[in-house]
């Protein structure tokens, strides 16, 4: 019998892998190349990592306060290889806010939200939202101190957002006060609800950026620049070239979080204890900036600056578009970098006010 030739091969599959090959198969522009353009792929293969790591987990994980400490006490002491998994999942999860920080920053220099990729920031900065989000429940169902008391505050701010607060204070805890249903809440939250919807927006995210294409930054030489590439080395794809290099740089990433879970392995902190509180409430490190800012600015101000804040951010293309562009031209493109500049120095001194105080 002679062997069948690929074209017959491919045939046989139920769906046409030519035309999905052809379908991925995009062109790039050369400036992709560079490996601070991969960060958001990297981060969706990390977020596939927190996926796999978490299902781990849950197969011993138990969502009641009886029971939710003993349970993340059983995976990092006694199952197997628990104390790895749990802390490739909490390493992952900073890495993965990392990036995405840093994947957002990149797009706000290159000014990549301009020529009418509005959408395609939106649903990144929502991105960026949601895994904040992933973040605090995450650490909030192991029950320790940390745990219960990060509730208590985040319960707290809810309850003096104008209009709305008493509502979002009993969603958020399924009741007036932390309850037997506030952990299940939570669970359903970290497993269900945000991973699901950070699933579609990274749909619409990807819709809006193969829509409008990879933006090429720089002005009008730079883009002369890519043609001239083009002509001499032919397109750069997304398959199999640009995902390759997204692949390269997560598997060593994965190598760096696996080596972090071994050296620096997750711990566990005392239990919940509503009649006893910490000296020092200490958030995670990312959250260290929204901490003292509510520390500066306490009740329903801190909340509504906050709120002002995140808004300008989301709005960003718009207000870029309506205000800012006839004021860069002055500063000549240096605008963005100058921002940025300041948003971290800003950011800075606040982890840093934070950081001292509780240490």
């Amino acid at each position: 019998m002679k062997k069948r030739d690929r074209s017959e091969w491919l045939r046989a599959f139920p769906i046409d892998i030519e035309r999905l090959y052809e379908t991925a198969d995009e062109h790039l522009p050369h400036s992709a190349r560079r490996w601070w353009w991969c960060w958001g792929g990297v981060v969706g293969l990390l977020f596939a990592l927190q996926m796999v790591t978490g299902l781990l987990l849950s197969m011993y994980y138990r969502a009641e306060p009886e029971t939710a400490y003993k349970s993340v006490v059983f995976i990092t002491e006694f199952a197997r290889y628990g104390r790895f998994i749990r802390s490739v999942h909490q390493w992952g999860a900073t890495f993965m806010i990392v990036l995405l920080f840093l994947h957002v920053l990149r797009v706000f220099v290159t000014g990549a939200f301009r020529e009418y990729r509005w959408g395609a920031w939106m649903a990144g900065v929502s991105l960026l939202g949601l895994t904040f989000g992933l973040g605090f429940t995450g650490y909030s169902l192991v029950y320790e101190q940390l745990s219960y008391w990060a509730i208590t505050v985040t319960s707290n701010i809810f309850s003096v957002v104008p209009l709305v607060g008493n509502t979002l204070r009993h969603l958020f805890l399924a009741g007036e006060e932390i309850n037997t249903a506030t952990l299940s809440r939570l669970y359903a939250l970290h497993v269900q609800i945000l991973p699901a919807s950070l699933f579609l927006l990274v749909l619409v995210h990807l819709s809006f950026v193969r829509l409008m294409g990879m933006y090429i930054p720089g002005n009008e030489k730079d883009k002369e620049d890519e043609e001239r590439l083009i002509a001499k080395d032919g397109a750069y794809h997304f398959f199999p070239d640009h995902a390759l290099s997204e692949i390269a740089i997560f598997l060593y990433l994965v190598l760096v979080i696996c080596l972090l879970a071994l050296v620096v392995p997750a711990t566990m902190g005392e239990p919940a204890d509503p009649l006893v509180t910490p000296e020092h409430i200490k958030p995670e490190w990312y959250f260290y900036p929204f901490f003292h800012l509510l520390k500066l600015v306490p009740g329903v101000e801190g909340v509504i600056i906050m709120g002002l804040i995140g808004a300008v951010f989301f709005f960003w293309p718009l207000i870029d578009h309506y205000l800012l562009q006839s004021i860069d031209k002055v500063f000549k493109g240096r605008l963005e970098v100058g921002l940025v500049m300041g948003i971290l120095v800003v950011l800075i001194y606040l982890a840093w006010a934070v950081a001292e105080a509780i240490y």
